[in-house]
């Protein structure tokens, strides 16, 4: 959650990301908020996701990642509150891919 995206929304802003992760059927985990002097805050989240290792990132709308769902989905799939959209990931892992446990 960017503060310097969401400014006076940011705390319904995060309360609907919770839900809307809930309600598509991801365990909800944690709501990243970058340190407001982060030179790339969209790179911070990112780590703690990959971290996290997370499926999907879920952002109120795509300003959260400065209007570029490719920034994201090299590694994750992005979902939006608001529009309601996904983005699949570009890549799947090779064992993934091949059926492989």
């Amino acid at each position: 959650m960017r503060g310097d995206v969401s400014v006076l929304d940011a705390p319904r802003h995060a309360l609907e990301v919770e839900r809307h992760a809930t309600g598509l059927g991801y365990r909800y985990v944690y709501t990243v908020r970058p340190p407001r002097d982060a030179v790339d805050p969209i790179a911070y989240a990112l780590g703690i996701a990959a971290g996290l290792d997370a499926a999907a990132v879920v952002v109120y709308d795509l300003a959260q990642v400065d209007n570029q769902p490719a920034l994201v989905c090299d590694d994750f799939d992005l979902e939006t509150v608001y529009p309601p959209e996904t983005w699949v990931r570009a890549s799947r892992s090779a064992s993934i891919e091949s059926g492989a446990a």
